[in-house]
């Protein structure tokens, strides 16, 4: 063995080197010198088997940060996108929602697809835009009345008339509306206000003009026969009890007239219908019916006593029977018939005379009248 420091050979044994001193260790036999040669060459030939050695890891590593970088950068670029995509969707739907003409478009684009609630909405939303506008209540109440939600389409076309009362589609509607609901009430309703002659022509077919009867209300004393007439050729009916003279209650109107051929007092209530049911306003006359007697025959010569043959004329009023008796009793209709003019028998007589009317059996006051005949 060899002194590690100077090579001297170390004797057996011992500790240190005889030579320098040091503390002897165990080497080889090989020079220091060619030692530090060969862990030279060792090292050399390491870094020619692997010359990236010891650049590889920092590249590794640099890489690894350059993904990372990315990674943030993108995920940066994508929460920006987003934000930017919302703030566009953001402000092109607030731009919609206050558009008038994006409302209406997008209505028109639904009803096309028979999306009617969704046309609606959109249609709501112009209305609100714009309060006044009566081409989208024209709009949204076509729509209604397709569904035949009458109700909400009589709102919006009501509306209309509020901000134009001129306007005819809208009373057109209304009225036909009206129609298919049978409110026949209501569309009379409509047209008090109306003044425009034009829309006033609409109401034409649902008004139903007043029956006339003939005689006016009025005292009689005879038999009347009451006559109904309607100048459109409506259907009459009537009633004598006062209630309403509809079809429920109502008498149908008989052709003749209405025969009122006894005492008492009469009322009649009259309408006319139409044939869409529409009664006119209700007409009413009222009658009192109170037979009077007979007035007084007519007798001539009225009185006197004659020297010649004389006959005396009575005259007979219409729808009358006279009766006479020439011995101052009363006459009866069991008396002495007047049918043409009578002699005045000889000597003084009193002539009492009676008419009785044919139709009612009331009989007149009785005249007396004072004749004579004395021949010479």
């Amino acid at each position: 063995m060899k002194c590690a420091k100077c090579g001297a050979e170390l004797k057996k044994g011992c500790l240190y080197c005889s030579v320098c001193g040091h503390e002897a260790q165990i080497v080889s036999d090989y020079n220091v010198l060619e030692d530090d040669y060969l862990r030279s060459l060792l090292k050399d030939g390491e870094s020619a088997k692997n010359p990236q050695k010891t650049e590889v890891e920092p590249q590794k590593n640099k890489k690894k940060k350059n993904n990372h970088l990315l990674l943030i950068l993108c995920c940066c670029f994508i929460v920006t996108g987003a934000a930017v995509g919302v703030a566009v969707k953001l402000y092109i739907d607030n731009k919609n929602a206050n558009s008038y003409d994006y409302q209406i478009e997008m209505a028109e684009k639904e009803l096309v697809d028979h999306n009617y609630e969704n046309a609606l909405q959109y249609y709501k939303t112009a209305l609100a835009l714009q309060p006044d506008d009566i081409k989208v209540r024209e709009a949204m109440a076509e729509v209604y009345t397709s569904q035949k939600e009458y109700d909400s389409a009589l709102v919006l076309y009501m509306e209309i008339l509020q901000l134009d009362k001129t306007n005819k589609e809208a009373y057109q509607h209304l009225i036909s509306i009206y129609d298919e609901m049978g409110d026949y009430d209501s569309i009379l309703s409509l047209k008090e206000d109306v003044t425009d002659e034009d829309i006033l022509a609409l109401f034409d077919d649902y008004e139903v003009g007043e029956p006339i009867i003939s005689p006016l209300s009025g005292q009689y004393d005879d038999y009347i026969t009451v006559v109904i007439y309607s100048i459109a050729g409506n259907d009459i009916y009537y009633t004598t009890d006062g209630t309403v003279p509809d079809k429920e209650n109502g008498i149908p109107y008989p052709q003749g007239g209405i025969p009122l051929n006894h005492t008492g007092n009469f009322e009649i209530n009259a309408v006319c219908c139409n044939e869409k049911g529409i009664y006119s306003d209700i007409v009413t006359e009222e009658y009192q019916i109170q037979f009077k007697k007979p007035d007084l025959p007519s007798v001539s010569p009225d009185g006197g006593v004659f020297s010649e043959e004389t006959t005396v004329t009575i005259t007979q009023q219409k729808d009358c029977t006279i009766y006479y008796t020439w011995d101052s009793t009363d006459p009866t209709t069991e008396s002495a018939v007047y049918t043409e003019p009578i002699v005045v028998p000889e000597g003084d007589y009193v002539l009492s005379v009676m008419a009785v009317n044919n139709k009612t059996g009331l009989v007149s006051d009785i005249y007396r009248v004072n004749l004579g005949y004395h021949p010479q």
